[in-house]
C-alpha cells in the first residue's frame, strides 16, 4: 500500500505543437561549435582558415569522440564564448556555405555485433540528449547482463517528455517510429539485451497510430505524473536513453549519417506559437529565436520549465543534451514564505525524503543530522518546489544539504585551546 501519491500533474502547455512535426530551420546560419575549454590546447590548430568542410566532416577528437561540422561550410577560425551551462569554451567559427555531406560507411545489418554498433555510435557522435553525454560512452560503461540475467534489465528510449511545454521527443517519434525503434534495438544489440521498449505518455489516438506503426509490444504507457519513476512493468533494472539518440543511432547504421543536430522544442509566452525545429549543433539561440518570430525583450531558459536553466545571453551556442529552450516575456516571481509544516513535498517525493525537515535541518545549520535523511539522493525533479504553497524554492536547497555531506559546525573550539 503507497502512504502517498508520488508525483504531481503539470498544467499541458503543449497544444499544437503535437501536430506540428518537425520543421527545419529556414536558412542556414553560421555555427560555433566548441570543441574544448577555453584554457586548453586548440584541437583545430592543424586547420588553415578558410578550410572547406561538409556536414559531419571529422574537425577533430576529443580523446576518442571525433567532433564533427554540423554544417557544410568554411572554417573562419576560433573563438571563445562563455556558455551559461558549460561556462568559457573554445569553439570554430564556420560560415554556412553549399551542401556538401560527408558520410560514413554502412555495415550490412546482418554483420552487425555488438562492438560494430559502438564503433559507429561513437565514429557518428552520437549523443543522448537525455543528458548531453555521447551515447557509446553510456552504452559502454554500463554493465552488460550476465548470462541468465539479461531477462532482468530492460533498454527504455524515453519518450515520456511530460514536463509543461517539450514535445520534441514526441515529434521525432510521430515522424520516424521504425527508425527509433531500429536504433533501439541496435542500442540492445550492444547491451545484450532482449527486452526493448519506447515509453510514452501520449495521448490515446497517437498512441494507436504509434503501436499500429511498430507494433504494440514495443510501446510502453506510462502514468500521467511528474516526475516518471516507473517505466517498466515488473522489478527490472531499468537502462534509459533518449528517443533522439536512437533515432541517431538508426540514422548513422541505415544511412551513414553522423549526429549533427537536435530537435528542438521551442516554447514560452515570447513566441507566437510553439514549434518543433531541426537545429544543427553549435547555432545561435538567437537565430532559433529569430526563425520562431520570438519577441526581442524575452529571457531565455534552456531546458523544460520545471529544471530549466536561465540563460543571460541570447547569442549562446546550442549544444547536445538541450531539447527545449523557452522564451519568456513574462517570468513569473515568487515570494518565498516560512515553511507551514504541510508536508505537501514529502507526499510529492519520488525518492521519499523529507524535504522540509531536510530543510529545517539546513537552516539551522544541524549539518551532522542531515545525513542520514539521504539528501544527496534527491534529483532535482522540483515537484517538491512545485507544491509548496509558501513558493519555497525547496528542491535547491535540498540538493544544497545533499553537497553538505561531511559539513560539521564545532562551536567554541577556539576557546578549549
Amino acid at each position: 500500500m503507497q502512504l502517498f501519491p508520488r508525483g504531481v500533474i503539470l498544467p499541458f502547455q503543449k497544444g499544437k505543437t503535437l501536430m506540428r512535426g518537425v520543421e527545419e530551420m529556414p536558412a542556414p546560419c553560421a555555427v560555433r561549435l566548441p570543441v574544448a575549454m577555453a584554457q586548453a590546447e586548440s584541437p583545430i590548430a592543424h586547420l588553415a582558415e578558410d578550410t572547406p568542410l561538409a556536414t559531419g566532416q571529422e574537425l577533430c577528437r576529443q580523446g576518442d569522440l571525433p567532433i564533427r561540422s554540423p554544417i557544410s561550410g568554411t572554417l573562419e577560425g576560433s573563438v571563445v564564448i562563455n556558455h551559461a551551462l558549460f561556462g568559457d569554451l573554445l569553439c570554430a567559427d564556420i560560415q554556412p556555405d553549399g551542401e556538401a555531406e560527408e558520410r560514413l560507411p554502412i555495415v550490412p545489418e546482418e554483420e552487425l555485433t555488438p562492438e560494430s554498433i559502438l564503433n559507429i555510435a561513437r565514429e557518428a557522435a552520437v549523443y543522448d540528449e537525455l543528458d548531453g553525454s555521447p551515447l557509446w560512452q553510456k552504452l559502454q560503461q554500463w554493465k552488460l547482463p550476465q548470462s541468465g540475467r539479461a531477462n532482468d534489465c530492460i533498454l527504455v528510449a524515453d519518450a515520456t517528455e511530460n514536463d509543461i511545454y517539450g514535445s520534441s521527443a514526441w515529434a521525432v517519434l510521430m515522424e520516424q517510429p521504425r527508425l527509433v525503434l531500429f536504433g533501439l534495438q541496435a542500442a540492445a544489440k550492444a547491451l545484450g539485451m532482449s527486452r526493448y521498449h519506447i515509453a510514452t505518455l501520449l495521448p490515446r489516438h497517437r498512441r494507436r497510430v504509434l503501436k499500429r506503426a511498430i507494433g504494440r509490444e514495443n510501446v510502453y504507457t506510462v502514468e500521467d505524473e511528474y516526475p516518471v519513476t516507473q517505466f517498466a512493468d515488473d522489478k527490472l533494472t531499468v537502462y534509459r536513453i533518449g528517443v533522439q539518440a536512437c533515432l541517431a543511432l538508426g540514422r548513422a547504421l541505415k544511412q551513414g549519417i553522423c549526429h549533427t543536430s537536435a530537435i528542438v522544442t521551442v516554447a514560452g509566452d515570447g513566441v507566437p506559437a510553439a514549434r518543433n525545429i531541426r537545429v544543427p549543433f553549435g547555432t545561435d539561440l538567437s537565430a532559433v529565436l529569430s526563425a520562431c518570430q520570438a519577441e526581442t525583450d524575452v529571457r531565455l531558459v534552456l531546458g523544460d520549465a520545471m529544471t530549466g536553466t536561465t540563460c543571460p545571453d541570447l547569442h549562446t551556442p546550442l549544444m547536445p543534451g538541450i531539447t527545449t529552450v523557452l522564451a519568456m516575456k513574462h517570468q513569473p516571481i515568487r515570494v518565498p514564505k516560512p515553511c507551514i509544516g504541510c508536508g505537501r513535498c514529502a507526499e510529492v517525493c519520488h525518492a521519499r525524503l523529507l524535504p522540509y525537515e531536510i530543510v529545517r535541518r539546513l537552516e539551522n545549520m544541524h549539518y551532522e543530522r542531515l545525513q542520514h535523511l539521504s539528501p544527496a539522493d534527491c534529483d532535482g525533479c522540483s515537484a517538491c518546489s512545485y507544491v509548496c504553497p509558501a513558493g519555497r524554492d525547496v528542491a535547491a536547497d535540498v540538493l544544497k544539504a545533499g553537497e553538505a555531506k561531511g559539513m560539521y559546525l564545532t562551536w567554541g573550539e577556539d576557546d578549549n585551546e
